[in-house]
């Protein structure tokens, strides 16, 4: 039998032993928490589309909901396809960014900006490279972000307990099919809490200022930090948002910011002036 995490309460985090209580004949209820005597956890009649609105308005009960009391939680196959349209959305930001010609600096030599560029840009060969070298870009600047992030919580500077926290509710047969391993319970915290990102695909529709996409990684940002304490269990977020956990986040940026640098210095022909 799969590993189940402890239950909690969405709205104020408790432990719960039920979500729903069955009173015998189909009689179904949703089960009230006894700390706080509200209903335990309303999302469990929620469609999934309900589930998604609510994680784009940034609700810590949703967070608690997703991170805690999924049916099934979320597997190390899923969590990486997950990142897959995460790199998508962020290649798309940066295509339209590359053909406004706003928010980036080019080299002077950029394959973006030679003559030969410029006279086959409808090639289907000249469209596969720039694609290809804009998915690049994104799932490196992805995977030094997630990386570095992961391994601040795991180094825990402030010694606040998070590696423990991360292990503590493991179980053999979980971590064998990767379901509650270190890294799959991490990734699909963050990679859920990156959704905010589908908006992007709005620039396919409508034309938008390109500061438009700081908007965007500030939510993205400030949904991080709002999964992240909810997960290492650094308070309620509705009250208060943990130092720590936002330190840990703009050092995550910083070391995305850095590589960014470092890439456009070696001789990458684009540099975007945005970190998310």
């Amino acid at each position: 039998m799969p590993f189940r995490p402890t239950l909690v309460c969405v709205e104020c985090g408790a432990s719960v032993t039920e979500l729903i209580r069955d009173y015998g004949k189909g009689n179904l209820r949703l089960a009230i928490c006894t700390a706080c005597n509200a209903v335990a956890d309303k999302y469990v009649e929620y469609e999934t589309i309900l589930l998604f609105l609510e994680v784009l308005l940034l609700k810590p009960q949703v967070y608690r909901h997703i991170l805690c009391n999924l049916p099934v939680p979320v597997s190390l196959k899923t969590t990486l396809k997950l990142f897959v349209i995460l790199v998508m959305l962020d290649m798309n930001v940066k295509a339209y960014l590359v053909d406004r010609d706003a928010g980036v600096t080019f080299h002077s030599e950029s394959m973006y900006k030679t003559p030969d560029a410029l006279q086959v840009t409808t090639s289907g060969l000249r469209i596969g490279q720039f694609s290809l070298h804009l998915v690049c870009l994104a799932l490196l600047e992805n995977v030094v972000y997630f990386i570095a992030v992961f391994a601040a919580i795991w180094l825990d500077p402030f010694r606040r307990g998070w590696r423990a926290k991360l292990l503590s509710k493991g179980a053999t047969e979980s971590v064998d099919n990767g379901v509650d391993a270190p890294w799959t319970k991490y990734g699909s915290a963050m990679c859920i809490a990156s959704f905010g990102k589908l908006f992007a695909v709005l620039t396919v529709i409508w034309e938008f200022h390109w500061s438009f996409v700081h908007v965007l990684g500030a939510l993205v940002v400030v949904s991080h930090v709002l999964a992240l304490q909810l997960m290492m269990g650094e308070g309620d977020p509705a009250q208060v948002k943990s130092l720590h956990i936002i330190a840990v986040v703009v050092f995550g940026l910083m070391a995305r910011g850095f590589a960014q640098l470092a890439l456009y210095a070696f001789g990458n022909s684009v540099l975007f002036h945005v970190l998310v």
